[in-house]
């Protein structure tokens, strides 16, 4: 009895720290999206989704452990999934069966199954009776996913899921194609990639809020690189800076790899060996990105080392901040980011660069005028779409003179509003004068 009793003693403590750790998650703001955005909008992607797709079942496979590692900050839920489910647990796959004749709709969330978890090494996971803040009627365990698939798809046919052809390089998209084609016997017949773009490019108020708020955290930590830029110092050292202020004010991660480049390194796109020495006649571009609960910020400055413009420094930033202001007043709805187009944002930054670049200097844009930034720094959209409100950009036109050593970008995010558009990263100055003074104050500090 006394064996007995200790068993079931150690059993009850266990489920009484499992159940004290998954209460302690679900209070912690960067636990999961049930924690920042409503099950209820989750629910509305999901019938959104399956009204588009309109029959058939959907099928969508969230990252395995190693799918989803994501360096020193841990697992990353694969994006489109954590948009429809809001469930940032590895192992996990998605169900959606839109009605059909009479046929109800279904929707099924598959948990890992618990005893392929390493709670030694990752702690005790969500089960199916804890999963009712994520807002699923069904919530079943991984190993009933192949079963139910394929029940499902005899009645309805056919299987929607991300079909296109795989990027080479691209090895978490193909295994988790390949594990999908493996549970269902067949290939997807429609993909879903295109009208689950168009309305993850469609921001809720509760998506901005939380770009909002990763973009203040990174404005915090372009501050606190400042305060490091000086002759002699190393970009490593004002990366630290940026990393350090940005996890302070509430990032839980980087949304991609810092770019901090002194001189010529500034003309490399995505310069990010961040191993270089800082001198004074030098410019030093930061482009950086935070990522709080999920949502990225991507935002870039270019700034004298020595704290005040050269002539011909200032010449070239006022040239890249008319075009960059220009940009900032085509964005409004109807407009396109790319292209020739008159209404084109880039057109506008480009015809801009034409006029104000000193002779000599190619004035196009080697990369993009600017893209969406969402769950990812480079968010999906339909090809082509015209803006909307509720679009979230990245606006970033640039002058790259490698035989000079010279490289500027301006990048601001922005919203996309009825009439325009609201920009997000207020916090940082852009006209020289204001960063010349910004930099004399975090000098003086």
């Amino acid at each position: 009895m006394r064996v007995r009793g200790s068993i079931l003693g150690y059993a009850v403590g266990l489920l009484r720290t499992r159940r004290a750790f998954l209460a302690a998650c679900a209070a912690l703001p960067s636990s999961g999206a049930a924690g920042a955005t409503a099950a209820d909008e989750y629910g509305k992607r999901r019938r959104a989704l399956a009204e588009a797709i309109g029959r058939g079942v959907i099928a969508l496979l969230g990252s395995t452990e190693s799918e989803g590692r994501s360096g020193f900050t841990g697992f990353r839920q694969e994006s489109s999934f954590f948009y429809l489910t809001g469930h940032e647990e590895p192992g996990a796959a998605l169900l959606i069966a839109p009605a059909r004749g009479g046929l109800p709709y279904r929707e099924i969330l598959f948990l890992a199954d618990p005893a392929g978890r390493s709670r030694e090494w990752s702690g005790p996971g969500l089960e199916p009776e804890d999963a009712g803040h994520l807002g699923f009627a069904e919530v079943l365990t991984e190993s009933k996913f192949r079963q139910i698939l394929r029940a499902l798809l005899r009645d309805r046919d056919r299987l929607a899921g991300l079909a296109e052809a795989r990027p080479a390089d691209d090895a978490q998209a193909r295994s988790r194609h390949e594990r999908l084609v493996e549970a269902a016997g067949r290939e997807p017949t429609r993909d879903i990639r295109v009208p689950l773009a168009a309305l993850r490019s469609i921001k809720s108020p509760a998506e901005v809020a939380l770009i909002q708020a990763s973009v203040e955290a990174t404005e915090v930590g372009f501050r606190e690189a400042w305060a490091r830029v000086a002759d002699g110092a190393t970009e490593r050292e004002v990366a630290a800076g940026l990393i350090g202020g940005a996890f302070r004010a509430g990032c839980d991660r980087l949304a991609f790899a810092q770019i901090v480049a002194a001189g010529s390194h500034a003309t490399i796109l995505h310069y990010q060996r961040n191993s270089g020495r800082l001198e004074n006649g030098q410019m030093l571009l930061i482009d950086a990105g935070g990522e709080r609960a999920r949502y990225a910020a991507d935002i870039t400055r270019t700034i004298p080392v020595s704290g005040r413009f050269g002539e011909k420094q200032r010449l070239l930033y006022e040239a890249v901040l008319e075009a960059h202001e220009q940009a900032l007043a085509a964005v409004r709805p109807g407009a396109v980011l790319g292209g020739p187009a008159r209404n084109s944002v880039e057109s506008v930054a480009e015809r801009v660069l034409r006029k104000r670049a000193p002779r000599g200097v190619d004035p196009y844009l080697p990369h993009a005028i600017g893209h969406h930034v969402g769950l990812d720094v480079h968010d999906p959209t339909p090809p082509g779409r015209s803006l909307e409100p509720g679009m979230v950009l990245a606006i970033e036109p640039g002058l790259y003179l490698p035989e000079e050593g010279i490289g500027i970008r301006i990048e601001d995010m922005v919203e996309v509003t009825g009439d325009g558009c609201r920009v997000m990263s207020v916090g940082l100055p852009r006209s020289a004068d204001a960063l010349e003074a910004a930099l004399a104050g975090q000098a003086a500090a």
